[in-house]
């Protein structure tokens, strides 16, 4: 995934696949359909940590090990895989 790899920087697409760096990441068949469609323009690759991180729960990573690698606290990665988003006020009302 171009994103796990190069998020948050900017990626100029080659004229050819092989050998390329793009090779390197998604290798010689999707770069080469990305090469078709986008070659020599320059991509800005976004973080898309909560996809990065939903794709490698799908490769069998754990939470912990989805945090270190994005950088990011375990409980992040466990609210964005719950579908929940924490808060930092306390709820006035749930008292009644």
């Amino acid at each position: 995934m171009i994103a796990l790899e190069r998020g948050g920087s900017r990626l100029r697409i080659p004229q050819k696949a092989e050998g390329s760096v793009l090779q390197e990441i998604v290798g010689i068949d999707a770069a080469e359909k990305i090469v078709k469609d986008l070659a020599d323009e320059r991509i800005e690759i976004p973080l898309a940590k909560k996809i990065v991180a939903a794709w490698l729960r799908e490769q069998g990573w754990s939470q912990e090990r989805i945090a270190m690698r994005l950088k990011v606290s375990r409980r992040s990665v466990q609210y964005w895989q719950s579908g929940t988003t924490p808060t930092r006020q306390s709820d006035l009302f749930s008292s009644f």
